[in-house]
């Protein structure tokens, strides 16, 4: 017979033999928990640094272009330092500024194209780059300034590039949401671009940095619809890498990027 103790729950005392047992397994958990969940904690992707002024409405004055998509390069010093003066344009909620900056030209009977205004918007910023949600609409424009301003420029690179990134909508990336990439954020980015907010393709250059290039056909054109199904996915395209209006533009190839489609 085995002269093991017996363990009875409801005793008021446990024999020594238990409790050493339990203390082996027991002390050891205690200190492995908070290793695993310090762990946890360290391992975790870190959110950016990303802002939205959201409610916080300001006047920007700077020059307009409508090309590659709606940008407003910034005059003065109202941006925080190290992002860049070429802020691009989007409308309030899930669509873009095209529209919006349309009919505002319409009301004045006038292209607003390389002149120098001033609008009220809300910034969005991060990663040295700026956004300007027209949260008023309509209402945005606050002033047309009289003089007509040269273009920022174009600036050609003559060579095709293979790249591999992510296309992600910019207001949700560069404040608005976090996190704003991947398949959790796939159907917003594809709402966000469906309703015109230019599709940005994310490039990493090192392990925390990356170059954006604003996303077009050869001719220039937005691409937005035909490109839907590869939001917020890993992929690769091919094509034209230019500067124009203080952004990278990458001009994509119909036949090459229908085949990245088949591919992927």
């Amino acid at each position: 017979m085995s002269n093991k103790p017996f363990y009875i729950g409801w005793q008021a005392e446990m024999s020594p033999e238990h409790k050493r047992l339990l203390k082996r397994f027991l002390i050891p958990l205690f200190v492995l928990i908070p290793v695993l969940i310090i762990g946890v904690v360290l391992l975790q992707k870190q959110f950016n640094n990303h802002q939205f002024e959201f409610g916080e409405v300001k006047e920007f004055t700077g020059v307009y272009h409508h090309s590659p998509y709606p940008i407003l390069t910034i005059s003065d010093d109202i941006l925080p330092k190290g992002i860049s003066k070429s802020a691009l344009l989007v409308g309030y909620g899930k669509f873009g500024a095209k529209g919006t900056m349309d009919r505002i030209e319409t009301q004045n009977g006038q292209s607003f194209n390389n002149k120098k205004i001033t609008i009220k918007g809300s910034l969005i910023y991060g990663d040295e780059k700026a956004v300007i949600e027209l949260t008023e609409q309509d209402n945005s424009l606050v002033k047309v300034h009289d003089e007509r301003q040269p273009p920022f420029g174009v600036i050609p690179s003559n060579e095709n590039v293979t790249l591999i990134g992510e296309i992600l909508d910019p207001k949700c990336y560069f404040g608005v949401m976090k996190p704003a990439i991947g398949k959790i954020h796939k159907s917003c980015a594809i709402r966000c671009i469906s309703g015109g907010i230019p599709p940005v393709f994310r490039v990493q250059t090192s392990r925390s940095t990356y170059d954006y290039y604003l996303v077009v056909d050869k001719e220039g054109n937005d691409l937005s619809e035909s490109i839907l199904s590869i939001v917020a996915e890993e992929v690769e395209l091919t094509g034209g890498k230019r500067i124009e209006n203080g952004w990278n533009v990458l001009e994509i190839d119909y036949s090459d990027f229908n085949r990245l489609l088949t591919k992927n």
